[in-house]
């Protein structure tokens, strides 16, 4: 199964078919923020997010054989067309293999086809990865 990008608006949105536990998702987002040391810590980036979502936000999760392995907020601050990506992370066992550039793709695609037009990458690796694959510009 290939890595799929998938917008979230709960933590407790049912993306693992067969969870072994409640709050799976919600524990496993947490654990891929520990570990990354680029990203605030686990519990403090969900509590941004879940407040997002009482906003309207959204989270990407990337999905890959029922498994969390990437994930990135897509926020609108409601005053631009603009869509800002951040907390970007990755499993650690996937860092360094162009997933993150996969996903942000996937995830620019799903905005796109919404009708965004414009991105702001707030992170220095979402900067990197769409200033190298030309992503900051969307052409009509």
């Amino acid at each position: 199964m290939p890595l799929e990008a998938i917008a979230i608006n709960s933590l407790d949105a049912p993306l693992i078919k067969k969870p072994t536990r409640e709050n799976e998702l919600a524990e496993r987002l947490e654990a891929l923020y520990d570990t990354d040391d680029s990203q605030p810590d686990g519990a403090d980036v969900l509590a941004i997010i879940e407040q997002g979502f009482k906003r309207g936000q959204t989270l990407y999760v990337g999905m890959f054989n029922d498994k969390p392995i990437a994930a990135v907020a897509c926020f609108d601050d409601g005053q631009t067309d603009a869509k800002r990506l951040q907390y970007l992370t990755v499993h650690t066992q996937n860092r360094g293999r162009a997933i993150d550039a996969k996903f942000i793709k996937l995830v620019y695609d799903a905005e796109v086809k919404k009708g965004v037009r414009q991105f702001v990458p707030v992170d220095a690796e979402i900067h990197r990865i769409m200033t190298e694959y030309e992503l900051l510009r969307v052409k009509d």
